[in-house]
C-alpha cells in the first residue's frame, strides 16, 4: 500500500465503521427500493481518480444524497464532471463516495476548494521552498506534536505525510482561534502558531495524543 492508498483508506474509515457493508452501496436502480443506509441530508459526492504521478478529486454538491446517489448509479453518463464512465474495471458503486457535512454551504465550500484539483502523489520528490506542495506534515517529538501546512517548513525523522487536508491560510486562522479557546479553557495544552505550522505541547501528552488521532485516523 503506497501513501495515497493509505490516505484514501483512512479517509474511508469513518464510512466503514458507521455503515454496514451491505449499507455502503445503494440499491440497484431497477429494484424500486430506496436504501435506508443513505441519508437524505446535504453531502459532497466525490470520485478520486488516480494515475501514476497524480490524483484528481471530482466532486458534486448534493442536497439529497440518497436521491442523487441513485440517479448517478443509474446514469453516470449524465454526470460527466465526476468522470465515472472513463474505462475502469471497478464497479461505479465502489468508486462513488460521499462525505458528511452539516449543511449545503459547507458542501459548496469543499466543492469550491477541491473540485478538479490535481495533487502530486510523491510531492516531496518535486516540491521546494518556491513550490511547497499541498500536503500537511506531522512530526512527533517528546511531549510535542508539530503539524506543518507545507513541505518547506521541515522534514525530519518521525514525520508523517497527512496529505492535502485543507487550505493553509484558513488553517492558520482556525488554529489561532483554537489556541485562544484553549487558553480560556484552562486545559494543560499549549499551542504555538507560526506562519506555516502549529505546535501542540503538553507534559502528560494525553491531549496531544487525542489531537494526533484526529490527524492520523480522523477519530475525535
Amino acid at each position: 500500500m503506497d501513501d495515497i492508498e493509505l490516505l484514501v483508506a483512512e479517509t474511508f474509515k469513518h464510512f466503514q465503521e458507521n455503515y454496514q457493508k451491505e449499507e455502503a452501496s445503494a440499491a440497484k436502480p431497477d429494484s424500486g427500493l430506496v436504501h435506508p443506509g443513505l441519508p437524505t441530508e446535504p453531502r459532497v459526492l466525490y470520485h478520486i481518480q488516480k494515475s501514476t504521478s497524480v490524483f484528481v478529486i471530482r466532486t458534486l454538491v448534493s442536497r439529497n444524497i440518497r436521491e442523487d446517489y441513485l440517479k448517478i448509479i443509474e446514469a453516470p453518463e449524465d454526470y460527466p464532471s465526476l468522470r465515472l464512465v472513463e474505462g475502469q474495471e471497478e464497479e461505479i458503486e465502489n468508486r462513488l463516495r460521499f462525505f458528511v457535512v452539516e449543511n449545503e454551504y459547507q458542501a459548496e465550500v469543499i466543492h469550491d476548494q477541491l473540485n478538479n484539483r490535481r495533487f502530486p502523489i510523491n510531492e516531496e520528490m518535486m516540491c521546494n521552498i518556491s513550490d511547497p506542495g499541498f500536503s500537511w506534515w506531522m512530526t512527533q517529538k517528546e511531549g510535542m506534536l508539530q503539524v506543518a501546512f507545507n513541505l518547506s517548513s521541515f522534514l525530519d525523522e518521525g514525520t508523517t505525510k497527512l496529505g492535502p487536508l485543507g487550505d493553509r491560510e484558513l488553517a492558520v486562522k482556525n488554529f489561532m482561534q483554537f489556541g485562544s479557546l484553549l487558553m480560556k479553557s484552562g486545559l494543560p495544552l499549549s499551542i504555538q502558531n507560526e506562519a506555516n505550522r502549529v505546535v501542540f505541547e503538553e507534559e502528560e501528552r494525553l491531549l496531544v495524543q487525542d489531537i494526533q488521532d484526529i490527524f492520523e485516523v480522523g477519530v475525535v
